[in-house]
């Protein structure tokens, strides 16, 4: 089977601004405020980015940092296949809405497996997101 680029997207509308769910991705601080225990954060463009929780660990590196619009960094994630998350934001309202999306390499099939997981887990975690930053208006 071939090897091709694969991807998934997950849409949610939260109830804050872009910048401060930009805050959320980008800073250490951020990610243990609604995903981890601990987090090391390098915001820049080849920065590090650290999280670890129950025993869970994930590297990745930022390629893009557009304030309060666009991030996007590598996910090596313990047992998960290499990744590149992309986060776009947009202002609506007094809402932003979050485009996150995951790509991959692999066979149609062997993604599809893969997908099913990523999709469940990052759509828990991102709505721990949505439900931290709209509880600490």
């Amino acid at each position: 089977m071939a090897t091709q680029t694969q991807e998934i997207s997950i849409i949610k509308t939260i109830l804050a601004s872009p910048a401060r769910v930009y805050t959320a991705f980008t800073t250490a601080e951020g990610w243990r405020e609604w995903c981890c225990e601990k987090a090391e954060s390098d915001v820049s463009i080849g920065g590090k980015l650290h999280i670890s929780t129950e025993g869970y660990n994930a590297y990745g590196e930022f390629k893009v940092l557009e304030q309060d619009r666009n991030i996007a960094f590598t996910w090596n994630g313990d047992g998960e296949p290499p990744t590149l998350i992309h986060i776009s934001l947009e202002r609506r309202d007094n809402s932003t809405v979050v485009t996150f999306t995951i790509t991959g390499l692999g066979s149609e099939q062997d993604w599809a497996n893969i997908a099913e997981s990523l999709e469940r887990i990052w759509g828990r975690v991102l709505n721990n997101l949505k439900n931290v930053l709209e509880t600490k208006q």
